[in-house]
């Protein structure tokens, strides 16, 4: 049985990061930039502090057992006139290290320099000279390639196809690494693999190939296994971003070989549980899996309750009576504004994410719908503060082939766009917009 509640319950209360580790990092994170930015030396060459690897990607999962959780950021950098590539990491320690604030916090890595805190968390801070796009390797004191904003994008992209659902599973997968211990794979590693695996032309075959969380899963999980039984040997795992790096130098083959068996028993135990038609049973089977952290809501669970409060929302097929045909396509993109020092970036760049305060322009790209044509437009809200002003919204309106809206409510909302011709939605897209507090405003 796919047991959509003891998913969402399972995700927000055992897997997910919760909300106030997650405002504690943003607020790390901005402490950070802001001392860079006014550092004597190293002000001069900053641009601004870019979120990367899980913390972009939303596939931060709370710490299993012992283990810390930890934020990867790319100090962007102006090119040092005189500077060698592992000069940049010293000059960041000696920044560090000569501050009351972090001092004895500063610890160097092969790429970058951590930060670690007093609790289990830890901040891993890789100095970036943007107009090389390139990170420093110091132990070879030489450049390393690197395009993070397209890594994240190309996800974004993978995401969009699974209506949302891909960082979702992917936590599931880090919790089922993190917590059986059966297997292990770096995380990068693990989502250019799982995000390889996602194909939109699946869903022209299959429509609910991605339809929810359960159905996702056995889904992916499924396709990756066909891929690791046809690839006996470990595979080029190139960067998806294009810098031409292949991963794969990162794993071994023993690695490799054990994670391909792992992942074969568990895509036929995932299945097992999935079809299993009696709900004791298929429980029981889901908790083998992922265990006894997988349970029931409890029947006043504020998610639910607040699921039946919202009302309101309306939809372009039975509200508007517009029916859905989709024949054509059309991507939107939601472009934040410059603020002050704060520089203009497209958020499938960041992953979707940004701060309160900013300013939001939609557009159109890659619309392949003939004009003439209608665009509607659909925005909805989520979470405690939207809901306690009334502010949830969802509405379908009317609309140009642009819009913008103002980031004020810590959340996961959503931009959506309708592309109607001859009466029907032949074209539709959805812009995630994740808006938290801290992230430099």
């Amino acid at each position: 049985m796919k047991l959509h509640a003891y998913f969402k319950h399972f995700l927000e209360n055992t897997v997910n990061l919760d909300d106030s580790r997650i405002e504690t990092l943003n607020k790390r994170v901005d402490a950070i930039s802001s001392f860079l930015r006014d550092h004597e030396v190293l002000g001069e060459y900053f641009l601004e502090v870019i979120p990367q690897g899980s913390f972009a990607q939303r596939t931060i999962i709370k710490p299993v057992g012992s283990r810390e959780y930890d934020a990867d950021v790319l100090l962007s950098l102006k090119e040092h006139p005189d500077w060698a590539p592992a000069q940049y990491t010293q000059e960041l320690y000696r920044a560090f290290e000569g501050s009351g604030r972090y001092k004895g916090m500063s610890h160097r890595r092969t790429r970058c320099l951590y930060i670690d805190y007093a609790d289990p968390f830890h901040v891993d801070v890789v100095p970036y000279v943007e107009s090389r796009m390139v990170i420093t390797d110091n132990k070879t004191d030489d450049w390393v390639h690197t395009d993070p904003e397209s890594f994240t994008a190309w996800l974004e992209g993978k995401t969009r196809i699974t209506g949302g659902r891909l960082p979702a599973i992917l936590r599931l997968l880090k919790y089922l690494r993190d917590s059986k211990m059966t297997f292990s794979v770096k995380s990068v590693i693990l989502t250019i693999l799982v995000g390889e695996r996602i194909d939109a032309s699946r869903t022209s075959i299959d429509a609910d190939h991605y339809k929810n969380i359960p159905t996702a899963l056995v889904n992916i999980v499924e396709d990756l296994d066909q891929y690791l039984q046809a690839n006996y040997f470990i595979p080029a795992i190139w960067d998806p971003a294009g810098t031409g790096q292949d991963f794969s130098t990162r794993w071994d083959q023993d690695g490799y070989a054990n994670f391909r068996r792992q992942i074969h028993y568990y895509a036929g135990k995932i299945r097992e549980a999935y079809d299993e038609p009696d709900k004791v049973t298929s429980l029981a089977a889901w908790q083998a899996i992922f265990g006894s952290g997988f349970q029931a809501p409890p029947p006043d669970d504020p998610v639910t309750a607040s699921a039946v409060r919202n009302t309101g929302e309306q939809f372009i097929d039975t509200t508007l009576c517009i029916p859905i045909r989709i024949s054509k396509a059309v991507r939107l993109v939601g472009r934040v504004r410059r603020a002050g020092v704060l520089r203009a970036y497209d958020l499938p760049k960041r992953g979707d994410q940004v701060g309160q305060g900013r300013y939001i322009d939609f557009r159109l790209e890659a619309c392949t719908v003939e004009e003439p044509y209608q665009v509607y437009w659909k925005v909805k809200n989520f979470g405690a503060e939207a809901e306690q002003l009334n502010e949830l919204r969802g509405q379908v309106r009317r609309g140009e082939s642009s819009t913008y809206e103002h980031t004020a409510y810590v959340g996961s909302h959503y931009v959506e766009v309708y592309i109607v011709k001859d009466g029907a939605c032949v074209a539709r897209d959805r812009q995630q917009v994740i808006i938290r507090r801290g992230l430099s405003g």
